[in-house]
């Protein structure tokens, strides 16, 4: 028995209903659940405090003079108003100890405008001296007792030098030959003023010393006498000048 075939109606629409079919049953597959967002905690954990804390550099050590250093020039304040250099602990004098510039060959540098300054006076601890910082010009005119800043503070544990006392308030260089010289001193006695008379012709130390003087304070020395009042020097038998400075 021969099947009737179907009207070419009826077959576009079994072609339509089974493609709609197969549509269905592509497009309805099981549902996947969404992913989770993704917050920027999960993404990259919280470093803990302790891992940061462990990963930075530890502070260095206080910087110290040790008793054995031979790497380092120390400066302190020398005689007649000059600065001294060693390399040698046992060379700086006991009355400049208590402010001494330490200068590392190798080692840290300090702050622009800082020195490394030490007190050597007391004993050494465990690894040295520690070393402070203060300003250039504020250790200059410490370590040589001139005193020009209205305020002055040290780092703890520092100590100024003792300044060294005058010879005498009033010096006269001279020689044995100046009348003028011999005028001088008739009147400082006159006076009543202490003085000390030193011949530079005879004494080499005092020419030295006048010499050093003259040149601090850029005066010319060609003629005798030469009268240091106080630290100020004065050419010449000037008298009025000489009462404004006793």
């Amino acid at each position: 028995m021969t099947r009737p075939t179907p009207s070419p109606i009826v077959q576009i629409s079994l072609r339509r209903i089974t493609a709609l079919f197969l549509a269905g049953l592509l497009g309805c597959g099981p549902e996947k659940p969404p992913a989770p967002e993704r917050s920027a905690t999960s993404a990259t954990p919280a470093t803990p405090a302790s891992a940061s804390a462990d990963s930075a550099e530890p502070a260095p050590d206080a910087v110290m003079l040790t008793p054995d250093a031979t790497g380092a020039v120390l400066t302190y304040a020398g005689e007649r108003g000059a600065f001294t250099d060693t390399n040698k602990i046992t060379e700086v004098p006991e009355e400049a100890k208590g402010l001494v510039r330490v200068t590392l060959l190798a080692g840290p540098e300090p702050p622009p405008g800082r020195v490394w300054v030490a007190n050597l006076r007391g004993p050494a601890t465990a690894g040295g001296w520690p070393l402070s910082t203060v300003e250039r010009g504020l250790f200059e005119e410490l370590a040589l007792g001139q005193g020009r800043s209205s305020q002055v503070e040290l780092p703890a544990g520092l100590e100024p030098p003792v300044a060294a006392p005058r010879e005498a308030d009033v010096i006269v260089y001279k020689t044995d030959w100046c009348g003028v010289c011999k005028q001088l001193t008739a009147y400082l006695d006159r006076k009543g003023v202490q003085y000390v008379a030193k011949d530079i012709e005879k004494d080499s130390v005092a020419a030295g010393e006048l010499r050093e003087k003259a040149d601090k304070q850029r005066i010319k020395t060609g003629s005798v006498p030469v009268i240091d009042v106080r630290g100020e020097l004065l050419v010449g038998f000037d008298r009025n000048r000489l009462e404004q400075l006793l």
